[in-house]
Formats: C-alpha cells, structure tokens, sequence
C-alpha cells in the first residue's frame, strides 16, 4: 500500500507518516476504551436504580411542614388553588419558543440527544468533574420528578434513562405539557399558569408572541435573566429564543424583528400578590436551613419526611401584622411612594434557641426574594453598643456606676464640629455608664471603646457574640462604637444571650426531621458562652433603665432614656439604634421569655428616610422600630398567656450604694446626698476606694463667682466638682460645669500686713 504523502510502499513501520497516524487510531481507542471503563460502574447502577416503570408524570408526595404545636402547615409540592395547565390552554407560541431554544430536536427525538449527550461527556472527561448540562426538555422533566440538582456522571445516566423511558410511555403532548406546568420560571412560579400570572397578569392562553419569547427564556437560568432585577439580561435572552425560532423556521427574520420592537408590558412587581402559602418568610428559610444540612431538592419535594420546626403561627401572624400595619401608618401603604421603606423582625425564645417568627418585609413579594432578616447588612447604630462597648467593659471590671468622661476632645475636618458628636449636640460632663447607655450617649461609647481597645472589643463580639465583622471594621476605628453593618437575625440572636444568662444558643428552625417512624435529623445545637451569669444581669439592669419612663436626673436637660415611652408593663430591656441621617431605625429589646429584634429602613441602600406620617419626627429606633417592638411583645405576651417574670439574679452579684456618679468609687466625705447612686455590680467588681471629685473651696460673701483669698474678707464654704481632666480651653465646656470651682480669684480689699 502506497502512502499517500510521500508515495513509499511497504509496512507500516518503515514509513513514519504510517506510523504516526497508527499511534493517533491507537490513542482514539484507548481513549474509547477509558471511556467506556469509567461509564461502565455509573451506567451499570443507573440502570439498576432507575425505575423504568413509570406509571405517571404526576410528582411524588413531597416533605409535611409542621409548625410547633403540631399542625401541618404545608406539604411542599402542593400548591393550593393552583391547577395544572392543560397543553390546549396555553398560546401555541409558547411552547414553540420554548422547544426552539431549549430542545428544537423535541418532537423528532427518542427523549435523549446523542450530539449533545457525546458532548457533554466529553467536556465532563476533560474537566474530570459533571460540568455539562445538554438535557433534552424530556430529561429535564425526569429529573424535576425524580432526581436532585447533584450534578454526576451517575445521576446523568439515570437522566438519560429516564428520559429514554419518559418517552416509550408517553406522547410528545404528555410530557410537554407535563414540563410546561412543572418547570420552575423564578419568583416563586413553578409551571406556566403561575409565571403568566406573576409576570403579566394574564393567562396561559392569552400570552403574547413577544411575552411567550420572554417566558420561554427564563427556565434555563431563572435568577441570572430575572427580568424585574436584571432587563437587559433578560432581553438579551429573549433575543436568543427570537434568534432559535428564525433558525428552525418557526418566525421569518421580518416576524422576529417586530415581535423585538413591540412593547412588554411587564407587571409591576408592587402590584404582585406574592406567594400564597401560610408563614411564607419561615417556611423559606426552613427549605434553605435543610438544604444547608445535606437534605436535596429531591428530598424535599419527592420523599414523605416530617419536618417539624420551632414556628409559631400565632406569633407570626402578630408580628407580620404588626409591620405591615406600622409601617403603613408611618409611612403609607406597601404600594405608596415610599414602598421601599421596609422593616425585618425575629423573634427567639433564648432559652431554647428556638426561632418562634421571621419577618423579612412588609409583603412577601414574588419579586423581593431577599428576607430582609438576613439579607439587609446595615448600620446597627446604638444597638451595637451594648455587645461591643458595654460588654467587654464589664468582663474587663467596669462597673455600672464607672465613670467616663463627656467632654468633646478632637475637632472636627470643618474645624467647627466636635467628635464624638451626641444627638442633642449636649456635652453632660462626668457621667456612669448606666446613665450613658440609657440616654445613648455616643461620647462615651467611643471613649469605653477606645479604653478597652478596638481589638479585643472585635474579638469578643466575634467569639462571644457570634457577630461577623464587616470587610471595613479596621478601616472605621473608634467610629465602630456607635454602629457596625449587621443584620437583624444575628443581633437579636446576640441580644439572647444577655437574656440566656449570657449563653448564646445557636437558632433553631427544624426541630427534628421524620421518616416513617424513624428521626432522620435533629439540629445540632450549640451553646456559646458570651458572658457570666453575674455579667449578663448587670448589663440586663443596665437595659432596662433604657425603658425607664421618667428623665433621668442631675445629668442635664433632656436627659430621657432613649426607651421612655416604649416600656410593656413588665421586667423588659432593650436598646434602640439609629443610624447616620435615620437611614436605619433598629429597637432589640427581650424579656425572661422572649427577645425580638426589629430593624426599619429603606431596602434599596442607605439612604435618608422622611419623617413619620404622625408626626414622630424622623424615622428614629424610638419612633418606628421601637413601636413594632412593644406591639409585638405585648400582643405575644398575651396571646401566648406568657407571665411577667423578673430577670433570675444569678450568684455572684450584690447591690452597691454609696458610690458617687462623678468618681465611680465610693462616696468621699464631700460628695453631695444627690451625687450618690447605687446599682447591681459582679460582686468581685465593687468599687473598694474613696472618689475625690468633689473638693470644698471657699467663696467671697460678695462675689459668689471668684475663688477666696486672703484679703478678700468674710466667705463661706462650697462643695464644688473638680473639672474633667480630659476637658482642655478652647472646646465648649460641658453641663456640669456649672458645678467647677471658680476659676478667677476675688481682689483682696483689706490690706495685708
């Protein structure tokens, strides 16, 4: 045999040409051969666990949702009042947009297609892992029935099976119209019924040709083309669906180009209804908490489990009720101009770690998937500064009666403000920490953070806490005392440990999973030690002053508790939050039996909310997010028949008097009767020395304003306040200035000798 590029006769061996191409048929077999042995194992138990016998499209009973008491709230692959969709209701031009980008070979295959089957294996044997989809419509309809997401060799060859089956025993109009009422097209929409309802307002029949070629290109990817998120996504799909229609001759270019041109009257998504199910935030984040611990798709939609969670329906309804009717009052209805001004609550019991209600928003919206709960990163504002400022102080030996410093001491970048700024622009002087933490004092809060140092106060949120520190926490300094990004589930968790006795449990959605008589899962709960027994009630006392409905005395003008007007009629502590320009409105308060965090804003970003509809003033914590707190808890106490229960006092704490409000030490011998407090310390804590703050200085009779001096005849005797030593000239004087020794001396006027 001749070669045909040199022209040699003879064996192969003795021309190289031959014997190159000889090496490439070898290389093609044993890469067949590689092929086949590695498909051999996964073909073999496919085929051997794939049921082959199908006896209908109808989707297997899926998981029960039981809430705490027992009920069943909801069976997953039900969806009451929603009917399927039969093929001869539905505009013939949407599944002729659908076959044409999805499977254009539907009508002419055997449920499989061998080009893209041979393709898929390839690009899954040169990336060594099940990376390619190339699903025909009918193996996508056997996987949604019977198999998970699991992308592997394995489960592929089951798909294929299946689909190969799917097609002996069913007609192309069966399994079409079966995929057409099962195949997910984003926002909650399973099948064609619900996304025409939730995108155009319309029905099956009355689609559209430029609306069927926007539907037909959601199912491949329903998050990435969502066309209220991501328009030009979406219309760019619907270019590649008008493009596959010109290529298989289903539209001319001419059809195409005009169907492109005509308008979409997209739904406004404010105007959707949302998702008809009962609880719809929780049972949300139960389907994702299970996937999260090794439970698939499948699992939950095709297999008779019992889940049994921690949900209370009757707080739910109150606490979805309650934000709903707030924040309309404040702020007009969900379809008013300021509809994107949301509010997100949750509600724990701390002594169990088990999650009774989540809020994620004022409606639950088809198009507004996020649960704000989780979702809405913001500026906490004060409510940080119990877990990051006041905590760590006191593990560190800080007292409620401690004593920091309210004087302004750097200049602000304009050179007329002073920072730490306060919200009444008011500097008190020497003030305890409890009454800083009551009033909200930001001053303060920046001066404990900077002495117990930004490190270790970011370690112990982060361990103790549970707190996830933003990307920018070091970049924000001592400026992170009044505010750092958080989400209202993993605050109110926080504050449960202060109602827990200072131990944080982990939450609890699922309390257990069922099948047949067996539990097939319960959550591994752990517990955090956050503080002492002996901490965590002081800080507690220290919460309620913030609750406390009379002004506070002998630290200023309006010096109210920022809570005054939000107490419930029994033992409750709490903290509100406010963020730069009330872009976020934040009230975590809790009881023995209860906490409940609530966070109000505007879900679009930062932005600066108008002032409340009832004349509150602006969106403060006092003013929005707190009144969603006390309804709340008042509506659940007595629905729930909860009884009023004092904090337990732990071992290891004592009452304190005698200590003086301007020196955090025990009264010195000229401490004013109305400069001495007493508050609930760690017993090791208590202050053991005398303060000298107080000092008596002598007054001319005549001139009560200068200091006496020999000469300056007859003067009586004062107790005055030393000045704060961190207060320099040149920067305001604070309010208990007043209260200073005078600072010029009188003139003598008697001569002497």
């Amino acid at each position: 045999m001749r070669c045909p590029q040199c022209g040699r006769r003879g064996w192969w061996h003795r021309c190289p040409h031959r014997r190159a191409r000889l090496k490439r048929i070898r290389g093609v077999l044993a890469l067949a051969g590689l092929g086949l042995a590695l498909l051999g194992v996964p073909l073999t138990r496919a085929w051997h666990t794939t049921n082959v016998t199908l006896p209908t499209l109808a989707p297997s009973p899926g998981a029960k949702i039981y809430d705490a008491e027992g009920h069943l709230i909801l069976q997953l692959n039900s969806q009451p009042g929603v009917r399927p969709i039969p093929l001869t209701a539905i505009a013939p031009a949407l599944p002729t947009a659908l076959i044409a980008i999805e499977d254009h070979g539907f009508y002419h295959n055997h449920g499989f297609d061998l080009k893209s089957l041979v393709r898929a294996f390839w690009v899954d044997l040169t990336h060594r892992a099940p990376v390619e989809g190339a699903s025909t419509i009918t193996e996508q309809l056997a996987k949604n029935l019977y198999l998970s997401d699991q992308k592997t060799l394995g489960r592929k060859w089951q798909e294929f099976w299946l689909g190969l089956s799917l097609a002996r025993h069913y007609t192309k109009a069966q399994i079409l119209d079966a995929y057409l009422n099962q195949v997910y097209f984003g926002h909650g929409a399973y099948g064609i019924g619900e996304a025409s309802r939730i995108y155009f307002d319309t029905s099956p029949r009355r689609l559209t040709l430029p609306e069927a070629t926007l539907l037909a290109g959601l199912p491949q990817a329903p998050s990435r083309y969502d066309p209220w998120l991501h328009w030009s996504l979406a219309r760019s799909r619907q270019r590649e669906v008008l493009d596959a229609m010109v290529k298989y001759h289903d539209l001319t270019p001419a059809e195409a180009a005009r169907v492109w041109q005509s308008p979409l009257h997209l739904r406004h998504p404010a105007f959707n209804p949302g998702n008809h199910y009962p609880d719809p935030w929780y049972v949300d984040l139960v389907i994702d908490d299970l996937l999260t611990h090794g439970f698939t798709v499948q699992d939950l939609y095709h297999q008779p489990l019992k889940i049994y969670t921690a949900l209370r329906p009757r707080v739910y309804a109150i606490a979805n009720r309650t934000v709903n009717q707030i924040m309309t009052r404040e702020f007009g209805p969900a379809r008013h101009t300021y509809a994107d001004h949301q509010a997100a609550v949750v509600v724990e019991n701390p002594a169990n770690g088990h999650i009774w209600a989540v809020i994620g928003g004022r409606r639950h919206l088809a198009y507004e998937q996020a649960n704000l709960a989780l979702s809405a990163w913001r500026s906490t504002g004060s409510t940080i500064k119990p877990l990051l400022d006041y905590a760590p102080a006191l593990a560190r030996g800080y007292t409620p009666l401690s004593v920091l410093q309210d004087v302004p001491t750097y200049r602000g970048i304009n050179g007329q403000s002073w920072w730490p700024a306060n919200d009444d622009f008011l500097y008190r002087g020497y003030l305890t920490l409890e009454d800083a933490l009551a009033i909200s004092d930001n001053n303060v809060a920046v001066h404990l953070l900077n002495r117990i140092g930004i490190p270790y106060a970011a370690q112990f949120v982060r361990t103790r806490f549970g707190l996830q520190l933003p990307p920018h926490f070091r970049q924000s300094g001592l400026q992170a005392a009044l505010g750092i990004d958080q989400n209202v589930w993993n605050m109110t968790l926080a504050y449960g440990a202060l109602a827990n006795q200072g131990v944080r449990l982990s939450p609890i959605l699922v309390t257990r999973v069922v099948k047949g008589h067996r539990v097939i899962y319960r959550d591994p709960q752990h517990a955090v030690r956050a503080l002492t027994p002996a901490e965590a009630y002081v800080l507690t006392q220290m919460l309620t002053r913030v609750l406390d409905p009379k002004p506070l005395t002998g630290i200023g003008p309006g010096a109210w508790p920022t809570g005054h007007a939000l107490g419930i009629g029994r033992p409750a502590a709490g903290k509100t939050g406010t963020s730069t320009e009330e872009a976020d409105a934040w009230f975590i308060g809790y009881e023995p039996q209860m906490v409940v965090g609530v966070w109000e804003g505007n879900r679009l970003g930062e932005w600066a909310q108008p002032y409340t509809e009832t004349n509150q003033g602006p969106a403060y914590g006092a003013t929005v997010a707190g009144p969603i707190w006390r309804e709340i808890m008042i509506d659940v106490n007595r629905t729930l028949a909860l009884t009023a229960e004092p904090f337990p006092r732990p071992a290891g704490v004592r009452w304190v008097a005698g200590v003086s409000r301007t020196s955090g030490a025990l009264k010195g011998p000229y401490c004013p009767a109305n400069e001495v407090a007493g508050a609930w310390m760690v017993t090791q804590t208590a202050p053991r020395h005398i303060g000298h703050s107080h000092v008596l200085v002598r007054i001319p009779l005549d001139h009560p304003n200068q200091e006496w001096q020999p000469g300056c005849g007859p003067y009586i005797t004062r107790v005055a306040l030393s000045p704060e030593p961190d207060w320099h000239p040149g920067v305001p004087k604070p309010w208990d200035a007043r209260n200073w020794p005078p600072t010029t001396l009188c003139r003598p006027s008697v001569r002497i000798r």
